[in-house]
């Protein structure tokens, strides 16, 4: 059955709130702080102190560093953790998460993607608030993350750009598509590092079927009058896997027919949709109104966000218009292991009776050994067979 995570967002979502509401249920602080010790960073020291808010007794996260210059560009932070020898999903969470920032920020301020400068979020605590986040799921096992409406508050946040209001506008940008709920509470509850980790977690924004097994509060720095600033999550197993196996869930499922558009464009449209955490999507040829040569368009995407995506698709081709439908769909349970082989370590996908090497490892391994792609697929099928 599917590990899941439903995050409980009445005071809003933090990097700082989802990681140790994430330790607070099980994650190991020890193996995620050994784990962010291989990226090279200045000194810092992260504490878990347990608090009451509200009298609900709930972990905070503190991180501490010497005061300094810690801005960083998306392209350095991109090359950062392309070093980080992880375990997944946590390198793709990271990366996603700071993909879909970078881009948030860049429409914000009108510049490339590569040229985005993050100033607080870009800051070392956030940086390992959103690298702990991935490590936490990762270390928990968790292959699917649902979250609920996100509190709308008021009011302004001061920061590296002046007085900005609530939301913040990178924070903002990336929660559009997302449902928001009026809210009394006057201060930030969605930073941008919070929505930006809803993003890298290709979150649900829907309440599952759970068997509850593990929960885990998380504090916020600050205190909201009549309510507890407090991020909780239920972790547990999903009750709609079926009994031969089988699991069910529903997607959104957006199509397009396009024929006035260049293979660079949609190749463009590729990149991005599936830095947003698209699940699936691909084109197919096809014949048009007065002998056209055009492509559908078919992008799956996590229940509860096709209009994110339909935004997407707007704004990166030339279509006027698309459908979109709720659609059920059965899963195999899946795992990943690593299997040694004489061209390195191979993840190894396993789904029922199918048993599938990592493509782009193994293509990487064939590069870097100059031997052919089958030969290394070969050897870690085998050695994955021997591990069994």
């Amino acid at each position: 059955m599917t590990k899941i995570a439903y995050l409980d967002c009445l005071s809003g979502i933090a990097g700082d709130m989802l990681l140790a509401a994430l330790l607070d249920a099980g994650a190991n602080l020890q193996w995620i702080k050994q784990q962010l010790a291989l990226l090279p960073l200045e000194p810092w020291r992260m504490e878990l102190s347990r608090v009451s808010k509200g009298g609900i007794m709930a972990r905070q996260l503190d991180i501490s560093f010497e005061p300094g210059h810690h801005h960083r560009a998306y392209r350095d932070i991109r090359a950062l953790l392309e070093q980080a020898d992880w375990p997944e999903p946590a390198p793709a969470i990271a990366q996603r998460s700071f993909a879909a920032l970078a881009e948030a920020e860049a429409t914000v301020h009108g510049c490339a993607i590569d040229d985005v400068h993050f100033h607080e979020v870009g800051a070392l605590d956030s940086l390992l608030d959103i690298c702990g986040v991935a490590l936490a799921l990762a270390d928990l096992h968790i292959e699917r993350v649902y979250v609920s409406d996100l509190p709308l508050s008021r009011g302004y946040v001061d920061c590296a750009h002046g007085r900005l209001p609530l939301p913040a506008p990178a924070a903002a940008q990336l929660l559009t598509g997302w449902r928001l709920i009026p809210s009394d509470i006057r201060g930030e509850t969605v930073t941008p590092t919070g929505a930006a980790l809803l993003h890298g977690c290709a979150a649900r924004q829907e309440q599952p079927a759970l068997l509850l097994e593990r929960i885990g509060h998380g504090a916020g720095h600050h205190d909201f009058p009549g309510q507890p600033n407090v991020l909780r999550v239920l972790m547990g197993r999903d009750e709609n896997a079926c009994a031969d196996g089988l699991i069910g869930d529903q997607v959104d499922v957006l199509r397009s027919h396009i024929d006035d558009a260049s293979g660079e464009l949609l190749g463009q449209l590729w990149d991005k949709a599936f830095a947003l955490g698209a699940l699936d999507m691909s084109y197919t040829p096809l014949l048009m109104k007065k002998g056209r040569p055009a492509w559908e368009l078919t992008l799956i995407a996590p229940p509860g966000r096709g209009a994110e995506f339909a935004r997407l698709i707007f704004s990166h081709t030339t279509t006027l218009g698309l459908r979109y439908c709720r659609e059920n769909r059965w899963l195999l349970p899946r795992r990943s292991v690593k299997v040694d082989t004489a061209y390195g370590e191979i993840s190894v996908k396993c789904g029922g009776d199918t048993i599938l090497p990592e493509a782009d490892e193994v293509a990487a391994a064939a590069d870097r050994c100059k031997v052919s792609f089958k030969q290394v697929y070969e050897a870690a099928l085998a050695a994955y067979w021997q591990y069994k």
